[in-house]
């Protein structure tokens, strides 16, 4: 149960079931931020360097612009 308080911090005084749907939620919003990470990783991979180049990005910088999209860091 170690998982579930960095998961979804627990608030004095909620029920069993409210942490669980919390706990959900936030899931849920990592599973999402997960899928864009991925899909803008994905993208960019498969363009070569002139049309990396023509946009701005070096191939370096994927993961980096990949992880702002997702996860705005």
């Amino acid at each position: 149960m170690a998982h579930m308080n960095t998961l979804a911090p627990h608030v004095s005084g909620s029920t069993f079931g409210q942490v669980i749907i919390d706990t959900i939620a936030d899931l849920r919003e990592r599973s999402a931020k997960r899928a864009v990470y991925r899909r803008v990783y994905n993208e960019l991979s498969v363009m070569g360097p002139r049309e990396l180049a023509d946009i701005g990005i070096s191939r370096n910088n994927i993961a980096e612009i990949a992880r702002q999209s997702a996860y705005g860091l």
